[in-house]
């Protein structure tokens, strides 16, 4: 009996514990985050541009690259950063480490062939040049093409080397050429911020600039453009390891498409303005999209190597956009994202701090979901699905840049870098509740029943006689309406002719009358507009006037029209005057009679105004 007491307790304990509570499961499917990995003392700041996930091994375990600058304004603490580097990321490990030359601007990962043991390659864009890694060895350099020398600053610049222009006029006129719009060189740009360093020393100014053109007298005057921001387009096909051609907008408001062998150039665009952050969808030898958003607060769509006529145009300057499916995502400045498709705003969401960096969240495995990620100035990170927010986390930190995508072998990673320098990893829950319910379909008040009165003897006996003679009322109502068309018929045709209209069709003719009324008083004049729409003419027809004598005056109480040919205007004016401006307005009936008749072939009534008296 003991052993049977203890198990059955055994067995009701373990049933006490089985029992969930749905408030909780409710919390555990809201939450979307859990915490992976931080590092406080990463030492990496870097934005989402210079992120990137990456095969590089080809063994299927992606690892994550980041183009580290030395320079960026977001870092707290600048020494923690001494040089530009590529830190390559495995687990909670940094397995490589690789120096830079100048400032990374933005970093991709992409394939270049189709031969076994494919592994792709990191580009990494550094001012005006491309640089390729491949097996993380530097392997191919890609400089962009030079641009035209403006002719001016060209007249300049051999002006100065030859003496013959004091270097101070030179950096006024550059200036001036800057301010107007001029696309100028680096080596342009390098001269006016020596006269700015020098703003208030004008001989060491002299000095400095001297030294400076001495420097630069051997080598020519070429105009390089830096790159700006850079993506990667799939050459033939929409595969995770299909080929890759890189997308580059520089300074000097060009986009230039690349080959997968990032050794020649395949189109290049020329933009208004230029870019500042883009992204690409489609297939190169297919169809493909580049959405770019431009420096001057427009976002421009190239579309299969041309520029579309459709331009968003934006109340503040974009700070970063995406593309889901067919909705174009923007965000601007003063903290809104935008929605658009086919060019036409779907939508608005308005953010309580500065918009840091935006990222889509592509729920990969058994679920399909795609959701907007948006970091804040805040240390928010929202979750939205379309315009319905549907989490909501504070981060550790100011995020610097996010990253979604596959990390080692978790498909659903992201990675923050914080201005801190720290890096942290989150993983979407399996359970996370990502989708919004819509409310499609009928209102909900169409399924409460309404409350219909109770059916009487009375009622039932109706329903069976209307079904006994169904097709006998349904003559009787056919008769009713043709009776009722044919009364208004013979009234509206009495109408017209006894004068009462405004169209006559009396004697074989359509006379149309029209009469308005211009003046403030007490002095007006009334325009008569006669025509005939019939196929014959009509004679001798007096129009008369019909006005009380107290009130008004009229220089003609009765005009004669000789002759209305038909499709003709004949128009007259008559002059009205208000006796007695106190009195109140009233009417005047203007009669257009008949030679054969005393009923009035046309009859109207001009209400007259207040008359003002002067």
């Amino acid at each position: 009996k003991s052993l049977l007491i203890n198990n059955n307790k055994k067995k009701m304990n373990n049933n006490k514990g089985d029992t969930k509570n749905p408030q909780e499961e409710e919390k555990k499917k809201e939450k979307v985050w859990l915490d992976g990995w931080y590092d406080p003392l990463a030492g990496v700041c870097a934005a989402k541009s210079c992120m990137c996930y990456a095969d590089i091994r080809g063994d299927g375990d992606y690892k994550l690259v980041i183009a580290n600058s030395a320079t960026n304004p977001l870092l707290q603490t600048a020494s923690q950063i001494t040089e530009h580097k590529i830190k390559i990321y495995s687990k909670t490990n940094v397995i490589s480490e690789h120096v830079l030359e100048e400032e990374p601007v933005a970093i991709c990962s992409f394939y270049v062939d189709y031969n076994s043991n494919r592994k792709p390659v990191l580009a990494v864009a550094c001012g005006t040049n491309v640089y390729i890694y491949k097996n993380m060895q530097p392997f191919f350099k890609f400089t962009t093409p030079l641009e035209n020398v403006n002719e001016e600053e060209k007249l300049v610049w051999e002006a100065l080397v030859e003496g013959k222009m004091d270097v101070l006029n030179a950096a006024q006129q550059l200036h001036e050429m800057s301010e107007n719009g001029t696309n100028l060189t680096k080596r342009s740009f390098e001269y006016l911020s020596l006269t700015a360093n020098f703003a208030n020393d004008q001989e060491g100014a002299k000095a400095e600039l001297s030294k400076f053109i001495e420097e630069r007298r051997a080598f020519p005057l070429e105009h390089s453009s830096a790159i700006t921001c850079m993506t990667v387009l799939k050459k033939d096909k929409d595969e995770p390891d299909a080929l890759g051609c890189l997308v580059v907008g520089t300074e000097s408001g060009r986009v230039i498409i690349l080959s997968p062998q990032v050794n020649n150039v395949l189109k290049s665009i020329v933009l208004p303005s230029p870019a500042v952050c883009m992204t690409a969808t489609g297939n190169f030898d297919v169809d493909y999209r580049v959405i770019i958003a431009c420096r001057n607060g427009n976002v421009y769509t190239v579309k299969n190597s041309e520029l579309s006529g459709v331009v968003i145009e934006l109340d503040s300057q974009p700070t970063d956009v995406l593309k889901i499916d067919k909705q174009i995502i923007i965000a601007t400045m003063n903290n809104t994202i935008h929605c658009y498709s086919r060019g036409k705003k779907q939508y608005s969401i308005y953010t309580p701090s500065t918009i840091k960096h935006m990222e889509i969240l592509d729920m990969q495995g058994f679920r399909n979901v795609k959701c907007l990620i948006v970091a804040l100035e805040n240390k928010d990170l929202l979750v939205y699905h379309q315009k319905t927010l549907i989490n909501k986390v504070s981060t550790i930190n100011r995020v610097c840049g996010l990253l979604f995508g596959i990390y080692g072998s978790e498909p659903n990673t992201l990675a923050l870098t914080y201005a801190n320098g720290g890096l942290e990893f989150k993983f979407v829950a399996r359970k996370a509740k990502l989708e919004v319910s819509a409310s499609t379909g009928p209102p909900p008040e169409q399924n409460i029943p309404l409350k219909l009165p109770t059916r009487t003897t009375l009622y039932l006996e109706h329903m069976e006689r209307e079904k006994e003679y169904a097709t006998e009322m349904h003559r009787i109502f056919q008769r009713e309406l043709c009776k009722f068309r044919l009364t208004t018929a013979k009234a509206f045709v009495k109408i017209l002719t006894d004068g009462q209209g405004n169209l006559s069709m009396s004697s074989g003719s359509q006379i149309r009358l029209n009469a308005q009324v211009q003046g403030l008083g007490p002095h007006f004049k009334i325009f008569l507009n006669l025509q005939n729409s019939g196929a014959r003419p009509v004679y001798n027809i007096p129009v008369l006037f019909r006005y009380k004598q107290s009130i008004y005056s009229l220089d003609k109480s009765m005009l004669i029209v000789p002759v209305l040919l038909p499709n003709l205007n004949y128009k007259y004016v008559v002059n009205v005057v208000n006796r007695d401006p106190e009195e109140g307005p009233d009417t005047i009936n203007i009669f257009v009679c008949g030679s054969s008749s005393s009923v009035p072939l046309i009859t109207a009534i001009v209400n007259m105004p207040v008359g003002m008296a002067i």
